[in-house]
């Protein structure tokens, strides 16, 4: 495979999946730390009476049936939400009860399984997310020669900027960085009277393969210069074996 399309083949689709990842755990995390937020309020504010395990519900995981004394005085159950097998607690087992002082209707055993499960579960797989993103993010990185525009940047110039012809004064060749961190590149310097006669000079994005069968000293190559900012550029590839 051509080295260009396996680099741009990496930055998009180990980049692209990286960045959902992390998205994806940025998610898990703030709900997360939202139901947490709710534990700690319910322990603080909400009214705590003692229950009494009565039943578990069937199936292969059982959560427990909680009987408690309501604030008017009337005997209710709840029921867990946290079913586990094998069960947590046993019949008789004495437990806290927290009720909603602005709506008696709302209740929650105020066990630590009961009120950290969900944000402890979140949180941790929130993370795996974020780590297997982050490290996504990294190889495609690692993938993209230094210097390398990305994909939207010069589609960005293309759309918007202006497209001058500046003509090829040198090949430039760069090994590999012994430290393994790049691949051997290429880049184009060539050259461009703008209106008011000043010369500019264009050095290109780098290239993975050698251009030399393609492009030779003195030949003429588009340049998308930006409109505002004539120091941001990038070489139009588009016609040339190794272009995007």
């Amino acid at each position: 495979m051509d080295r260009s399309v396996l680099t741009r083949a990496l930055q998009t689709g180990v980049g692209l999946p990286g960045a959902l990842f992390s998205l994806i755990g940025v998610g898990l995390l703030v709900g997360a730390f939202l139901l947490a937020q709710q534990a700690v309020e319910a322990q603080r504010d909400w009214i705590r009476v003692e229950g009494t395990i009565v039943a578990f519900s069937d199936g292969e995981t059982q959560a427990p049936i909680v009987e408690y004394q309501a604030p008017d005085g009337r005997t209710r159950t709840v029921t867990g939400g946290i079913s586990s097998n094998p069960r947590a607690g046993e019949l008789g087992d004495r437990v806290p009860v927290l009720i909603n002082p602005d709506d008696p209707e709302i209740v929650r055993l105020g066990t630590p399984l009961e009120l950290w499960f969900a944000p402890g579960l979140l949180a941790g797989i929130g993370s795996v997310f974020l780590v297997v993103g982050a490290l996504a993010q990294g190889a495609a990185g690692a993938a993209r020669l230094p210097g390398q525009l990305s994909e939207r940047r010069i589609q960005a110039l293309r759309e918007t900027g202006d497209r001058v012809m500046a003509r090829v004064v040198e090949i430039i060749s760069a090994g590999a960085i012994p430290t393994g961190r790049a691949a051997a590149h290429w880049r184009m310097r060539a050259e461009w009277r703008d209106p008011a006669g000043a010369l500019r000079i264009f050095i290109s994005q780098p290239i993975a393969v050698d251009p030399s069968p393609h492009v030779r000293v003195g030949d003429e190559i588009g340049v998308f210069v930006d409109r505002e900012n004539p120091k941001i550029y990038a070489f139009d590839f588009s016609m040339l074996p190794f272009g995007p």
